[in-house]
């Protein structure tokens, strides 16, 4: 055998090797409001029906959010998902930033309980190869008049 065809197997092996074998991702962005009003923090998870690792994005300021499979902002896995927020006291900035290095408390829950399970949320979506874009979810607390 000829060292350029030892080259050429190298390469080969190589490329197989350095190949992920992850499942297909696909963008993921939207928005979360809470009684119609933005979720200015706390963070959302998308967990495939399917099965396999979640996807996970924080939540900003003005209520949006993309989401991280495998790396950042990549996505999640294409298909069906069950979706679950969180939103605790200790994930406002503005308190995680004035109470220094995290404790072990998550603090108040400030949205209903039930949207922080992926059994009881209640709270689904499709991600389709091509992604999905402006993914609204939409938050009640039960109360009259808002928060």
């Amino acid at each position: 055998m000829s060292p350029p065809y030892f080259a050429l197997l190298g390469a080969v092996l190589l490329t197989q090797l350095g190949c992920s074998s992850h499942p297909s991702v696909a963008p993921v962005s939207g928005k979360v409001t809470l009684d119609g009003e933005p979720l200015r923090f706390g963070s959302v998870m998308f967990q495939a029906v399917s099965g396999g690792q979640p996807a996970t994005g924080k939540i900003q300021e003005d209520g949006t959010f993309s989401l991280s499979t495998f790396g950042d902002d990549d996505g999640a896995i294409v298909g069906k998902h069950r979706v679950r927020v969180v939103c605790y006291s200790s994930q406002d900035p503005a308190v995680a930033a004035a109470a220094g290095p995290a404790g072990d408390s998550l603090g108040r829950l400030l949205i209903p309980e039930k949207y922080t399970s992926l059994g009881a949320s209640g709270l689904t979506a499709e991600v389709p190869a091509d992604g999905l874009s402006g993914h609204e979810i939409a938050l009640e607390s039960g109360k009259a008049g808002g928060r």
